[in-house]
């Protein structure tokens, strides 16, 4: 029997909803009651209806692509990695922490390395054919993947099903340690050579979650990212394939929900079309998308209360089409791992699988007309941006003109400003305060950030280190 239910509702168009909403507001103007604009500059509606995606761009063929079909029967259609950072200085103990969290949730981990740990002491009982292994270099990356490799083949495991990659972004490192062009390329070139016989192991990363941790909006961190692979590319001199193939997209998802989501679903669209630019047929599902939770948004007066935006944050990246998720530990500011800490951390996304059951849709955003108008806008603003970045010569370029420092940083301090003076609201920092918290220490060893630097900062900063009133 046909079901004839909606039969009896006449379709109403978006004009009619705006004038019912100027009914409501007794004539006072819709534009400037109810639309708001973003950090980006993106005009924000009400509401979207699917006149708002006539004239747009379709972004069809990347709905319910955001991660290769599971082989095995009976797993969920929703796969990400739940990763967990090891970082210390005790082979031995950080066998343990990787242990207890590989036993307890975790399928991944980041390992912050130097090149001289005794990785069969470290990674002792640790086998990568079921887990997901990144590496994090604290010094020289070649020295580290060299390691790495040398473990593999001590241990003799399956080098086909070695899985994670290497996060080292030369362009990052050049922000922060002035790392020079040629030399980025030479460890990039040799990074790959060494991941010859790893074919599941990438070892190009592109680094968006250092602009973002910097106080760069969303489309400066889009739009700067891309123009340094861009940049990486030009000056490999390699098939552009072999690129797009071995390429791990970083980045961090911060506090504006929505918006963070339709950052993480952009990256996905643009790295495929940036892949059909040269010539590389590259499936939207197999862009490999590694996400953390900001750095930029925790607080060290409101400890507890990262852990509400850790969730917050998680669930932006997951719905946004991450493929592996490090959820930061909620004192990742203040002090050193515990148990506790990394507990809390590794349970969000278990939380957020297990219990709210995210895991059992592909892409429940795919068609909402209020993303995919928003995922829209936000390619029209990189586009535009990273046309005027290549016009200018370039991320290089622009680097060593100091640029993007001093574009990135003129919005960190604005965005601090705006906590620092109440125009946006931060729960436990400028408002709801907890009486019982203890103030922060002013962080008196933050080393200097010179004009040709970018280094990571928090939204909070500012209010977290005023300068004490005399009483």
């Amino acid at each position: 029997m046909k079901n004839k239910l909606f039969e009896d509702f006449q379709p109403t168009n978006k004009d009619e909803w705006i004038a019912q909403a100027i009914k409501d507001l007794r004539g006072k103007s819709f534009d400037e009651m109810l639309i708001s604009q973003s950090l980006e500059g993106i005009q924000i509606a009400p509401f979207y209806t699917q006149e708002d995606l006539l004239d747009q761009p379709s972004l069809e063929g990347f709905h319910h692509r955001v991660n290769p079909q599971p082989q095995i029967p009976g797993i969920s259609p929703r796969v990400w990695s739940n990763v967990t950072r090891v970082e210390t200085k005790s082979e031995k103990d950080g066998n343990a922490i990787i242990l207890n969290a590989l036993q307890n949730g975790s399928d991944a981990l980041v390992l912050v390395l130097n090149g001289d740990e005794n990785l069969s002491v470290l990674l002792k009982d640790v086998q990568p054919a079921y887990i997901q292994i990144f590496l994090e270099p604290t010094s020289e990356p070649t020295q580290v993947f060299a390691n790495f490799n040398s473990w593999l083949q001590q241990e003799n495991h399956d080098l086909e099903q070695v899985f994670g990659g290497i996060l080292w972004d030369g362009f990052v490192k050049r922000l922060i340690d002035d790392l020079g062009r040629e030399e980025l390329i030479r460890i990039s070139r040799e990074l790959l050579d060494l991941s010859h016989d790893l074919p599941n192991f990438k070892t190009i990363s592109i680094d968006f979650s250092h602009y973002h941790n910097s106080g760069a909006n969303a489309v400066q961190e889009l739009a700067f990212g891309f123009s340094a692979l861009i940049d990486l590319i030009e000056d490999f001199s390699v098939d552009p394939k072999v690129v797009f193939d071995n390429l791990i997209l970083r980045t961090a998802v911060g506090a504006d929900y929505f918006m963070e989501i339709a950052k993480v679903r952009m990256i996905r669209v643009l790295t495929q079309r940036m892949a059909s630019l040269y010539h590389v047929s590259q499936k939207a599902e197999d862009v490999f998308i590694f996400s953390e939770t900001s750095f930029w948004t925790k607080s060290r007066v409101d400890v507890q209360t990262n852990m509400l935006r850790n969730t917050t944050e998680a669930m932006s990246a997951i719905l946004g089409g991450c493929n592996a998720l490090e959820v930061l530990r909620h004192d990742c500011v203040n002090n050193e791992a515990t148990e506790f800490s990394l507990r809390m951390a590794r349970n969000i996304s278990n939380i957020l699988k297990e219990e709210s059951y995210l895991d059992q849709i592909l892409d429940p955003f795919a068609g909402s007309y209020f993303l995919e108008k928003l995922t829209i806008s936000i390619f029209q603003k990189v586009k535009d941006k990273m046309v005027s970045i290549q016009s200018s010569g370039g991320w290089w370029n622009l680097v060593d003109q100091n640029i993007i420092q001093e574009e990135v940083k003129k919005t960190r301090i604005e965005r601090q400003k705006m906590i620092l003076d109440g125009k946006q609201t931060k729960v436990g920092v400028n408002k709801y305060l907890d009486s019982s918290s203890k103030a922060a220490p002013i962080e008196t060893s933050k080393e200097e950030e010179s004009n040709s630097q970018l280094k990571r900062s928090r939204e909070s900063f500012l209010v977290e280190n005023q300068t004490p009133s005399a009483s």
